[in-house]
């Protein structure tokens, strides 16, 4: 067995990721008011991450995400505390309540988070809309991630016009290419501080290496959406793709490992 095919073989094998740098930038806990997720407690998430060799995980509350931003983010830090090594959240920031703005910043800021989350399909506000300012100015103060929830130009175009006023924000782009790929070249290409993430339920064929193509592997971050996606099915879109292992590790790892360092 050559190198290129090692990861593939891990793969073919259902074998953990030992011995490799795994990082899913993207997942989430607690129930969904819609629709049954099977395997979708505490502790099937960290089985599920260990079965496979995931060594950190960062998600969001999707109780914050649909609902009660306070009451999940605590949750999220509640997981975060049982799990300290293991699982890291996103803050979720929600434009529509002013009033709980700073709080919200000064959860991040009391727990020493550097990541957040927003959502518009939650929120019915663009991303460029000034009530996210802000989550925006103490982002780019603090060199913070956001996790932005993407599906095509809707929500890529207003979070281009962010990325250009606040510059030293990391954006990270959730579900990239699952819509209108182009807008996410254009997002990559012409700005520094955006990333794509991988996760998408479409899971459009050959999509992981147009990603790649699209920024260099070193913009890539793999993310599972588990538990709304299985995360077997998320990383062999990676460990399957037709590209080297070499660019596999950064998106697997190598580059969440340096982006929320």
């Amino acid at each position: 067995m050559t190198k290129p095919e090692k990861l593939q073989q891990n793969g073919l094998t259902g074998s953990p990721l030992e011995g490799e740098v795994v990082i899913d930038a993207h997942m989430h806990i607690g129930k969904f008011y819609n629709f049954l997720i099977p395997r979708s407690e505490e502790s099937d998430l960290i089985a599920s991450a260990g079965r496979i060799g995931i060594q950190r995980m960062y998600g969001s509350s999707t109780v914050a995400l649909r609902g009660d931003a306070e009451s999940g983010n605590n949750d999220a830090l509640a997981f975060h505390a049982k799990y300290p090594d293991k699982f890291f959240p996103y803050v979720v920031f929600k434009p529509n309540y002013p009033e709980e703005a700073d709080r919200t910043i000064a959860l991040a800021e009391t727990g020493k988070i550097r990541q957040f989350k927003i959502h518009d399909d939650g929120n019915d506000l663009p991303f460029d809309d000034k009530r996210y300012s802000p989550l925006y100015e103490y982002a780019n103060t603090t060199g913070a991630v956001i996790l932005v929830h993407t599906f095509g130009k809707k929500q890529v175009v207003p979070i281009m016009k962010v990325a250009d006023e606040f510059s030293r924000i990391k954006i990270l782009l959730g579900h990239s290419g699952i819509f209108e790929e182009e807008v996410y070249s254009e997002a990559v290409r012409k700005h520094d501080n955006i990333w794509l993430e991988t996760c998408s339920s479409f899971a459009w064929y050959g999509l992981i290496e147009r990603l790649v193509a699209m920024g260099g592997a070193e913009r890539v971050l793999f993310g599972t959406d588990m538990p709304f996606m299985s995360p077997d099915q998320q990383i062999g879109r990676v460990l399957f793709a037709r590209i080297t292992d070499e660019d596999k590790r950064k998106v697997l790892g190598l580059n969440a490992q340096r982006l929320f360092a």
